[in-house]
C-alpha cells in the first residue's frame, strides 16, 4: 500500500485503525489530543486486543499538515464540521472518510469538502480508549463502506482495500441504510451514559432492558414512518421484529439478547459514556437528537428518545449519574 494515510482525530477507533495500518506497511501518521500524543511518541501506542497486546510505535502529532491520499475522519459526531473546514485548508483532493456514528456526517462533509471526495463509513466495532496512549478492542469488527454520492463512488474500491488491511471491511450498496441501521443500536449509548453502568450491566437490567427495546422499537417505526430504511442485515431484520411484534413479546424474545458480546463483567462503555468521563462534549444529538427531530417533523411523539435526550443532556451539564430507578422514573411503559 504506497498511499500517504491520515487518522485525523485518533480516539479509540482511529488509534486502533492507525496502528493496524502501520502494523501493514502502511504510511500512516495519527492527529490526536496532546496527552494522547505525547504519550504515542514517549512510549509508543500500547494496543490491547482480545487476544494479545502489543506496543505499536507509529508517527502522532496534533495538527494536521502536509499531504495525503485518504484522510480517515474518525473524529466525534459533533466534531466534523470544524474538522472538515480544516482539512479544506489544505487545498488538496484526498479521499475524506467518514467514521462517525449518527447520520449527518457524510452531508456534512460534503458540503464542505465536496460530494465527489466523501466515503462514507459506517463502524461495527467496539473499542476503548483507556488512557493516554492506551486503545483497547472489545469485539470482533466489521466496517461497511460505500459512496454516498454518486460522485464519489470511483474512490470507494482503494478505502476499501485499506480498510481490509486493519478490520474486516465489507462494500454496501446504500450507506444511509447501513447508518440508520447503526443508529439503532446507538440509541441505547445514552442509557449507559446517564446510569455510568457498563454496557454489560446496564442491559441486564430488567427496566433498563426494557428502556432500550423501548427505544428502539420508537426509533425504527420513526425513521420508517419519516422515509428512512434500514438495511438488509441480520441486525436490521431483528430491529424491525422488534417493532413490529407487541412490546411485551418484543421483550420477552430480545429482552435477553441486548447485551451481546459483553458479559456481565465487562467494563465496556459506548462511546458517548467515554466522552462523558473525559470531560469533552455529547454526540447524543446525533443519535437521541435525530429520532426527536424526525419525530417533530413528521408530528409523531418520541417520548424514550425525547426523555433520554434531555437526561442526557442534564448529566452531561452536572457530571452527576443517574441510579437507574432515578432514569426510569421518567418513562412510562
Amino acid at each position: 500500500m504506497r498511499e500517504t494515510v491520515v487518522v485525523y482525530g485518533a480516539g479509540a477507533i482511529g488509534s486502533l485503525v492507525g496502528a493496524r495500518l502501520h502494523e501493514s506497511g502502511v504510511n500512516v501518521r495519527l492527529i490526536g489530543r496532546e496527552a494522547h500524543v505525547d504519550a504515542i511518541r514517549a512510549k509508543g501506542l500500547l494496543l490491547k486486543g482480545q487476544s494479545d497486546s502489543r506496543l505499536v510505535q507509529l508517527p502522532a502529532t496534533t495538527t494536521l499538515t502536509g499531504t495525503a491520499d485518504i484522510i480517515l475522519l474518525t473524529v466525534k459526531s459533533q466534531d466534523v464540521p470544524e474538522a472538515c473546514r480544516t482539512i479544506a485548508a489544505l487545498h488538496s483532493d484526498a479521499t475524506v472518510v467518514t467514521m462517525q456514528n449518527g447520520i449527518r456526517s457524510d452531508r456534512e462533509a460534503a458540503d464542505i469538502l465536496g460530494r465527489n471526495r466523501i466515503v462514507g463509513c459506517v463502524l461495527n466495532i467496539s473499542a476503548t480508549y483507556l488512557e493516554p496512549g492506551v486503545v483497547e478492542q472489545n469485539t470482533a469488527g466489521l466496517f461497511q463502506i460505500g459512496a454516498p454520492y454518486p460522485e464519489s463512488k470511483s474512490r470507494v474500491d482503494a478505502v476499501l482495500e485499506l480498510l481490509n488491511l486493519a478490520i474486516k471491511t465489507e462494500p454496501v450498496p446504500d450507506i444511509a441504510r447501513s447508518r440508520w441501521t447503526k443508529l439503532m443500536a446507538n440509541l441505547n449509548n445514552a442509557i449507559m451514559a446517564i446510569t455510568g453502568l457498563a454496557i454489560g450491566k446496564a442491559l441486564r437490567h430488567p427496566g433498563l432492558t426494557r428502556l432500550s427495546i423501548a427505544t428502539i422499537r420508537e426509533g425504527v417505526k420513526t425513521a420508517q414512518l419519516g422515509g428512512f430504511g434500514l438495511d438488509q442485515t441480520r441486525r436490521a431484520r431483528t430491529f424491525r421484529l422488534m417493532s413490529t411484534l407487541p412490546m411485551p413479546l418484543s421483550y420477552r424474545i430480545f429482552g435477553g439478547r441486548l447485551a451481546g458480546n459483553f458479559p456481565p463483567e465487562s467494563t465496556y462503555g459506548p462511546s458517548t459514556q467515554q466522552s462523558l468521563r473525559r470531560g469533552s462534549s455529547s454526540e447524543l444529538e446525533y443519535l437521541n437528537g435525530e429520532i426527536v427531530t424526525l419525530g417533530q417533523r413528521i408530528g409523531r411523539p418520541t417520548p424514550y428518545n425525547s426523555g433520554l435526550l434531555e437526561q442526557g443532556r442534564a448529566v452531561f451539564a452536572t457530571r452527576r449519574p443517574l441510579t437507574p430507578e432515578e432514569l426510569l422514573q421518567h418513562f412510562r411503559f
